[in-house]
């Protein structure tokens, strides 16, 4: 089974994988607002990028999961010989800003959401968690030592 594609694309890879300059390209490609579409399945992201010149088509860019690494290509004239080009770097990017900003509301609706609950509704959950888990059990006793500590 191959893996996902965001458990493989990561700015780190994507940089070492195209070079600074076409990082750079394509991260400022993706600051201006660029990319129009982007769409994540189980090992693909697609997507289409404007061009810089207005009179161009529209770009669209491939980025799939192969058994022996990442597969790429763009409508554009570096993408058509099968090169990582800036408009792949941008959807990229674009991917992994809308996983962060997901993320974060996930955590953020987790927060409203602990607060409607009671100390004591938290404080039982909590324990029964910890009885079943030893890592979260003393990752809760640290954090109450910690809070102990700073009293």
């Amino acid at each position: 089974m191959q893996p996902g594609i965001a458990s493989i694309l990561h700015r780190d890879t994507i940089a070492a994988l195209v070079g600074t300059r076409t990082f750079d390209r394509g991260e400022a490609c993706f600051a201006a607002g660029r990319v129009l579409e982007v769409t994540a399945a189980a090992g693909e992201l697609r997507g289409v990028v404007r061009p810089q010149d207005g009179s161009r088509a529209d770009y669209a860019i491939r980025i799939w999961v192969r058994d022996d690494g990442i597969a790429y290509e763009c409508s554009c004239p570096v993408g058509v010989t099968r090169q990582f080009c800036k408009h792949a770097v941008a959807l990229a990017l674009a991917h992994l800003e809308r996983e962060r900003r997901d993320a974060e509301r996930g955590i953020g609706v987790l927060r409203e959401a602990l607060a409607t609950v009671t100390h004591a509704e938290l404080v039982d959950g909590l324990v029964g968690l910890a009885r079943r888990d030893a890592g979260l059990a003393d990752t809760l006793k640290r954090l109450c030592l910690d809070a102990l500590s700073r009293r």
